[in-house]
């Protein structure tokens, strides 16, 4: 497999026509233009649109927007409909008070098990104190909770608390109706997680030679939902590591191997289902390219004890792209602009396939440096890959750093792209996809 994945044909400086995205230069100036930026609320100071997060509960989806982590706090949208999105935060009030530290990845929850009640559109944005110490969670109708963590996680939460020294707990979710959270606590090398409907932690334990001994454990992760339960990813980027662990019911999970060998794997990951099947795939970045991985082939992996990181124990076929940065007439700066600091899976188009959304924030936009872009991958199968679309503010501004956070918020049959600028404080909504038929996506698509 390792001869396999650089063999592939990355698809590095590929050339996209200026029609393909030429669109996207009258919005913020049309009436339905097809990019809607998001009123930033006056609360949020610091960075907004640093992380993000989306959730999906029958015809309502919802948007958070997060800022600075442990600096700033996050503000909900309702994303309403393709002719009405919601600009104006509906509650900025998650993660916003002195006894709550924002993450660096917040999750989303169709449904979540609160204390009370089985509640809708929920998120976990940080950790701190609401009533008792924990993993805080906020709903939309505005009630709060907290997750007990693993026990060691909970004494240095108490300790960070008391010296007014927060820490990060990146977090993560599938996007089934009853997802599994995934959580860590990189200065600790903790990974744990809750199973569907749960709130108790079930700890991740790594073999003894595994080599995740850095500031980076955690800092990426993704739940892949397939048949028959889920796959836990964990990067460790500054090893060049992504651990895997496969979970079929309840609070058990078994470790099944490492990807490794290519310089910054894991810098960034995602799960969505890329082709055909059922499954969630993972995405993965690495310093330079991005590849997709086939979920159902993980889940299938063996339980191992052996830490190694490498591709050449994947299954065969089980790889099924891998893709480099590409440009067109209004972007350049492939080599310098960061492509692969955030992914993200959305079915663009609405045939039940997913696209690969790769950030680059440090592209340069029609001569605007470090503006940010979009770049959208069909990357169903290797021999297929196709650089299809890319996405920018028409109205971009050096050093917004478009690319550093992205979600896809699902819109009636389909879904669109939100991202993150968060270098001058900008959130966008990408309605459109050079995929969609003419007229298929109302009247912000022409």
């Amino acid at each position: 497999m390792r001869g396999r994945l650089w063999k592939l044909s990355l698809l590095g400086g590929l050339a996209l026509s200026a029609s393909a995205c030429s669109w996207s230069r009258f919005d913020d100036v049309v009436e339905d233009s097809p990019v809607v930026l998001l009123t930033k609320p006056n609360s949020m100071k610091a960075g907004f649109g640093v992380t993000l997060a989306t959730a999906t509960n029958g015809g309502q989806t919802e948007l958070l927007v997060g800022g600075t982590t442990n600096l700033s706090g996050a503000a909900l949208y309702d994303v309403g409909n393709e002719q009405a999105p919601g600009t104006t935060s509906v509650d900025s009030g998650y993660c916003s008070s002195g006894s709550c530290f924002l993450s660096s990845l917040m999750a989303g929850f169709a449904n979540a098990s609160a204390p009370d009640q089985v509640r809708p559109l929920c998120f976990a944005v940080g950790s701190g104190t609401v009533l008792q110490q924990g993993l805080v969670v906020r709903c939309k109708d505005a009630h709060e909770y907290t997750l007990d963590m693993p026990p060691a996680a909970q004494d240095f939460l108490a300790s960070s608390i008391a010296k007014n020294q927060p820490h990060d707990h990146p977090m993560a979710t599938d996007r089934s109706d009853d997802p599994l959270l995934l959580a860590s606590l990189p200065e600790k090398r903790l990974a744990w997680f809750y199973p569907p409907k749960s709130r108790e932690p079930s700890e991740l334990v790594l073999p003894d030679d595994a080599q995740a001994d850095d500031s980076s454990f955690g800092r990426s992760l993704a739940v892949l939902a397939v048949d028959g339960g889920r796959v836990l990813a964990l990067g460790v980027p500054g090893k060049s590591s992504v651990f895997l662990f496969k979970t079929e019911a309840g609070s058990q999970s078994r470790y099944i191997g490492c990807l490794g060998e290519n310089s910054g794997l894991g810098r960034a990951l995602a799960a969505g289902k890329v082709d055909a099947d059922d499954n969630d795939d993972l995405v993965v970045s690495d310093d330079h390219n991005v590849h997709v991985i086939d979920g159902a082939a993980l889940f299938e992996l063996p339980e191992t004890t052996s830490g190694a990181c490498s591709f050449s124990s994947l299954p065969k076929a089980a790889l099924i792209s891998s893709f480099g940065c590409g440009s067109t007439s209004n972007l350049s700066g492939c080599e310098l602009s960061e492509f692969g600091a955030a992914v993200a899976v959305g079915d663009l188009d609405g045939d039940g396939d997913g696209e690969v959304i790769v950030g680059a924030p440090k592209m340069t936009v029609r001569g605007q440096e470090n503006a940010g872009a979009l770049l959208v991958y069909d990357a169903d199968q290797a021999s297929e890959t196709a650089f299809v679309d890319a996405k920018f503010i028409s109205s971009a501004e050096s050093g917004d750093e478009l690319g550093r956070s992205i979600v896809t918020p699902h819109l009636d049959k389909r879904d669109i792209i939100a991202a993150g600028a968060p270098g001058r404080g900008k959130t966008a909504l990408f309605y459109c996809s050079a995929l969609l038929p003419h007229g298929a996506a109302g009247s912000r698509c022409p």
